[in-house]
């Protein structure tokens, strides 16, 4: 068996899998991630959460550190705000080019269990900062992505370049090449901008604390389409003036609200997808989330082949693109040493 752990900005998630089969036998998540780090100014609870993570789960399970064969870590536990920080490759990058960025340590936290650390992946830029800011699109970087875009590859098939559109508290866009190798990554604060004007804005009381508890395509596409039309900081006042003026209920009010928020994310795909010419998208992330991509894609694109993850797809892919990851680096330490 082997542990995998997915520690992102705010939530971390440990998985107890059988290696072979690649199922799930236990789970926790916990309300921890780098955003711990950097409000306090060390990882000490991310560390003590993460290792009482490991242990309980143990626990639960009748289980020993002996019974596991290693872990794989992802995500931004390897950023220099999470517990060991692994330098970014640059893209393009194949699965092979991540095996080989792997390091691996044993510390007590996780019960001296060999450790594998996943890098994650920057854009190859040629233009400096310092010589020009206006480069400064060129430039992005991804950690944890890299793995939920092997995971979902390995489960739906694709032909030819496409784009991966995995959003979260940050929407990653993925750009694939022909050969399943990450030509380049962008990246958006959609998810969080999401969450922080309707927490700390007037329009707090226009919302409810759920946002968008079902997708009403209608009111989605007319918000994407006001904020197109009178520019985002209008669209969003135009929230208060709907609860005020018009019948719409909640629910009906938080599409057109994501609808507005997100049309600066669809913008910033345009203009990817403006440079690379790709016959597939893929969304994968959570609920609601990608099925707000997904009306969203599918109106702005009638051209280009829009693919969506299942429910399950979406749960197993940072399971399926860890756990490959690390079976293919122990095979490989096996045959250095034979």
């Amino acid at each position: 068996m082997i542990i995998l752990i997915d520690s992102g900005t705010t939530n971390s998630r440990i998985r107890l899998v059988e290696e072979h089969e690649v199922t799930i036998i236990a789970s926790v998540k916990i309300e921890v991630g780098v955003r711990n780090t950097a409000i306090d100014g060390h990882n000490e609870k991310l560390k003590q959460e993460l290792a009482q993570g490991v242990q309980r789960l143990l626990e639960e399970q009748s289980l020993s550190a002996r019974d596991i064969s290693y872990i794989v870590a992802a995500g931004m536990i390897t950023s220099n705000l999470g517990l060991h920080e692994v330098p970014h490759i640059t893209a393009p990058a194949r699965l092979e080019d991540f095996i080989k960025g792997v390091q691996v340590l044993k510390t007590e936290e996780f019960l001296n269990i060999p450790c594998l650390y996943i890098p994650g992946m920057k854009n190859a830029v040629a233009d400096s900062l310092e010589e020009d800011l206006s480069v400064i699109n060129q430039y992005d970087v991804m950690r944890g992505e890299e793995v939920e875009t092997y995971g979902l590859l390995k489960q739906i098939s694709t032909k030819g370049k496409g784009l991966m559109v995995l959003p979260g508290s940050h929407t990653k866009y993925v750009l694939i090449g022909e050969k399943e190798e990450l030509l380049s990554c962008r990246s958006t604060l959609g998810g969080e901008m999401l969450k922080a004007v309707r927490d700390q804005t007037i329009i707090s009381d226009s919302l409810s604390k759920t946002l968008v508890e079902e997708v009403v395509p209608e009111y989605l596409i007319k918000g994407f389409l006001a904020a197109q039309k009178t520019g985002v900081t209008r669209c969003l006042y135009h929230i208060r003036l709907l609860q005020l003026f018009s019948e719409l209920n909640a629910n009906e009010r938080a599409n057109y609200y994501a609808g507005a928020i997100l049309y600066y994310d669809v913008e910033a795909l345009e203009q990817m997808v403006e440079i690379e010419q790709v016959e597939w998208i893929m969304i994968g992330g959570s609920e609601p989330l990608r099925s707000l991509f997904y009306h969203l894609l599918t109106y702005v694109y009638d051209t280009t082949e829009i693919l969506t993850a299942a429910e399950e797809q979406a749960e197993m892919a940072s399971v399926y693109g860890a756990a490959e990851i690390g079976r293919m680096y122990q095979s490989i330490k096996e045959e250095r040493s034979t």
